[in-house]
């Protein structure tokens, strides 16, 4: 796909005005997340110190494991929007009440316990709408375009949020910033109400019944896709842990060089989301999931020959490159596979599942960081690229599940 239909594409996702709102206020809450994560870490090493920002940090993630599944199966029985709007409304309250309390000076580390554990639980309902809604947002032939520019999202905020947030922080102090991302939870719950309205989906499909991650197994195809994606957040969590000890013992560069590594990361990734699946789009569909990840391994297993930091910037911006349309044909081919009427609940399931891969690869790989070493380390990580790009290939039955060759057949009329 060229540029000019890569450009065309995205300008006919934006005709659909309620996936312009949705998209706007996904990207605002995105950016306020960023915010969050420098302002706060900023406010716990004040209070206290590195142990007990990693518990903040935990109370962010683990309670989506018991929210995801409760998120799921009630946004497929009801409108969506009051959940929305409420999710959103109360983290706004949540986030606002630390910087009050910061400047009334009785702010405790056990208060950020509780208000990262409430908003955790909480966040569950917009993470699993923005997995699960999209259909209802767009023409089926958009779906995979309206998924890259959500996952754009992530990649800007993941670029310019930290920057920005450290600017805020240094300039104006800890609380105005997370006041700031208060505010952008107000917004996306104003935009959340401004949606139309969803009918419930009533009828009973495959799987109607089944609760929690059993709902997986009424799917083998997306199955299929959740171990892959929980393959690929342990190998983010690995990396995560590698590439500060790559540039200090590898590269033999400061803390600049690793902010440098970790933008070009950023970068290729961004690019990759928003041109990338043009690249595939004409292969079917496991080789359209398989060869973006199988792309990805021999560019990273190259960071082991890299002289300097350039080469290692410019072989890791083309690797997440490689990776980063992975995550539109994911979420795309899922919205396709499973019914209306149990893709919530089951978006919900595969959070709760997902959200144990990053921590699980980060406690692999600073383990196995220090008994093998950073190049056979490089190493594994590709090795489980190749892993896992071969699973969506071999998978029987994912190409040919009806739902899969109508991606294939919305992807040679985008191509």
């Amino acid at each position: 796909m060229g540029l000019r239909k890569t450009i065309q594409r995205y300008l006919q996702v934006g005709r659909h005005r309620a996936f312009r709102r949705f998209w706007l206020g996904m990207m605002i809450s995105r950016a306020g997340d960023a915010f969050t994560a420098v302002a706060l870490s900023w406010v716990v090493l004040g209070l206290a110190g590195p142990v007990q920002l990693g518990i903040v940090l935990m109370c962010f993630g683990l309670p989506r494991v018991v929210s995801g599944p409760v998120a799921g199966r009630i946004l497929d029985r009801i409108d969506p929007r009051p959940l929305l709007a409420a999710d959103n409304a109360v983290r706004a309250a949540l986030i606002a009440v630390v910087p009050v309390l910061l400047w009334l000076h009785r702010l405790a580390v056990a208060d950020l316990y509780v208000i990262a554990a409430a908003s955790a639980l909480c966040s569950a309902v917009t993470e699993v709408a923005e997995a699960s809604l999209v259909p209802r947002l767009v023409d089926d032939e958009h779906l995979e375009g309206a998924n890259s520019l959500l996952a754009a999202n992530w990649e800007v905020a993941s670029i310019a949020g930290p920057a920005l947030s450290g600017v805020i922080v240094a300039t104006a102090g800890a609380g105005f910033a997370l006041l700031v991302d208060a505010a952008s939870f107000a917004v996306m719950a104003a935009l959340c109400l401004s949606l139309p309205a969803f009918r419930p989906v009533r009828s009973a499909g495959p799987g109607a019944t089944a609760a929690g991650p059993a709902i997986l197994f009424r799917f083998p195809a997306v199955l299929v896709l959740t171990v892959c994606g929980v393959g690929l957040l342990c190998l983010d969590g690995m990396a995560t842990v590698l590439y500060p000890v790559y540039c200090r013992t590898f590269l033999h560069v400061t803390a600049t060089g690793y902010g440098i590594l970790v933008s070009a990361a950023g970068v290729g990734a961004l690019l990759g989301v928003v041109v990338g699946p043009g690249l595939f789009s004409r292969l079917p569909v496991g080789w359209r999931i398989g060869g973006a990840l199988a792309v990805a391994a021999p560019l990273f297993g190259l960071l082991r020959l890299a002289p300097d930091l350039p080469v290692a910037a410019v072989l890791l911006g083309l690797a997440t490159f490689g990776v980063a349309p992975y995550f539109a044909f994911d979420r795309t081919l899922m919205q396709r596979l499973v019914p209306d009427d149990v893709r919530s609940r089951l978006a919900g399931a595969r959070m709760t599942v997902s959200s144990l891969g990053f921590p699980l690869g980060s406690a692999a790989g600073g383990a196995l960081i220090g008994a093998v070493g950073v190049p056979a380390m490089i190493v594994v990580i590709a090795g489980f690229f190749l892993a896992f790009a071969a699973l969506p290939v071999l998978a029987v039955g994912l190409s040919a599940h009806p739902g899969a060759r109508g991606a294939a057949r919305a992807g040679q009329n985008t191509g």
